[in-house]
């Protein structure tokens, strides 16, 4: 398994390290003010206070000479930290040869496709073929399509609090409200179901006794009239659900899912956009729940630091697909693909072993949040695998209530002053998830975590100003 020092020299050497005496500083305002101006307020960071620069492994550096400890891994982008030597490389060799393939036939995507296939579950390895695009909302638009397609059908069910893109049909699948507001009528079609999310269970049920209630309700609304299910293509389902809260479901969730799939002649799609690429101790996170998909959608850590996604179907469906009918000008780049086939280096390397790396660790790293919160009044439920870690934060455990939005963001506020990125997500905007680089040593682990207690302690004992 790779050396700690080994680690330590894939990041910034010292981090955090906050140099301005406010955060954030001048030139990083400066820069705010600007995006401000003249780019678009639906931009996501309209609201940001940090400015990157420049990154190095799990390190992030602003303007002012600021480097904070990244465990948001650029929202679960940059599995193998940013700029990782191999993948300059491979950038700085391809750049000077080829870049974009104006979707020509090119050794780099067919030598992915190929990894791809090499790598991916058991009952999809090499049985399988791969369509490239450059986002995971794009991904969610093909696998639409697709499904469509081999079923000649015309509906699509999702979950509540799933994420699956922004673009018109992804949107349709996504719940949160503040991404579709002002922007219906979405794609008809979709309908959501309760996913399993057990520290909330929609029926307040408990696990296991409940039986998984939440599977059982999706055969209920397919085997029964009049429910309106009467035409599904696909299921579409976050292997472990991100931005809904950083849920880790059940095994019996997606085993139920792929029985009631398999017999209604239903596609099942598992979204690893989030949780896949190393993240949950396997390489796709379907793998701990051994579920084989008709389909996956993936990007984020298989790209790094390009933009990469992609749907890898089972073969058995690639002759009712028509020819020549997903063109995508930017996509199948050369130079996306040179670094996807080095992030798989990286996180396949056996000598390495980044990936069950991060399943050893992440087991401490739980134990120790769940530690942490048996002695804070804010911080409830601690779930998760590997480097996807989600924690509750609460005004009343006994209760489950959300913690406010204020106090959420104060304790994150605190935690950027502190020289540590993290990010919340969840029904209620109240759940915080641990997401950083495989690539992060122990120390910068435990030393983000340590500042982000601290930050929830002073919130908690009202230290922190709003």
């Amino acid at each position: 398994m790779i050396a700690e020092e080994k680690l330590a020299s894939l990041s910034y050497p010292v981090m955090p390290q906050m140099v301005s005496n406010e955060f954030p500083g001048r030139r990083a305002q400066e820069v705010i003010q600007r995006a401000l101006q003249f780019q678009s307020p639906t931009r996501p960071s309209v609201k940001g206070r940090i400015v990157v620069e420049s990154g190095y492994g799990a390190g992030i550096q602003d303007p002012d000479g600021n480097i904070l400890i990244d465990l948001s891994a650029g929202v679960a982008v940059s599995n193998v930290g940013r700029n990782h030597p191999r993948v300059v490389a491979a950038i700085r060799d391809q750049a000077e040869r080829l870049m974009h393939s104006a979707g020509l036939v090119n050794e780099t995507t067919v030598a992915l496709a190929e990894r791809l296939s090499a790598c991916m579950p058991e009952g999809l390895r090499g049985e399988c073929f791969t369509w490239f695009g450059m986002s995971g909302s794009a991904a969610t638009e093909t696998a639409i399509k697709f499904a469509k397609a081999i079923t000649g059908r015309s509906q699509i069910i999702a979950f509540e609090g799933a994420y699956h893109g922004v673009f018109h049909g992804s949107l349709a699948l996504t719940t949160r409200e503040n991404f579709r507001e002002k922007f219906g009528p979405l794609m008809p079609g979709a309908l959501h179901m309760p996913y399993a999310y057990c520290y909330r269970c929609f029926v307040d049920l408990k696990y296991p006794d409940c039986g998984v209630s939440c599977a059982k309700y999706l055969d209920y609304k397919l085997s029964t009239p009049n429910t309106g299910a009467d035409d599904v293509a696909a299921v579409i389902v976050e292997s472990m659900q991100a931005d809904g809260g950083y849920i880790d479901p059940p095994v019996e969730f997606l085993q139920m899912l792929r029985e009631i799939c398999t017999r209604r002649g239903i596609l099942l799609i598992i979204d690893e956009v989030q949780a896949g690429a190393g993240r949950t101790g396997k390489m796709w996170a379907s793998e701990h729940f051994g579920v084989v998909p008709d389909m996956m959608t993936w990007a984020k850590g298989i790209g790094g630091d390009l933009p990469l996604s992609g749907v890898t179907v089972h073969k058995r469906y690639q002759d009712k697909l028509p020819l020549a009918s997903q063109v995508i000008t930017g996509a199948e780049n050369a130079l996306a693909n040179v670094v996807a086939l080095a992030n798989l280096d990286i996180l396949l390397d056996p000598q390495d072993n980044l990936i069950e790396r991060a399943a050893l660790l992440g087991a401490e790293i739980k134990a120790e949040l769940a530690a942490i919160a048996a002695d804070s009044a804010l911080l409830d439920d601690v779930r998760g695998r590997g480097f996807f870690i989600g924690v509750e934060l609460v005004a009343d455990k006994a209760a489950r209530k959300p913690l406010e939005p204020k106090r959420v963001g104060a304790i994150l506020q605190r935690c950027e002053q502190l020289g540590v990125r993290i990010m919340a997500c969840g029904r209620y905007g109240s759940t915080i998830r641990i997401m950083p680089p495989l690539t992060i040593t122990k120390a910068h682990f435990r030393e983000g975590l340590r500042r982000f207690a601290q930050a929830v302690s002073e919130v908690e004992h009202a230290q922190t100003p709003a």
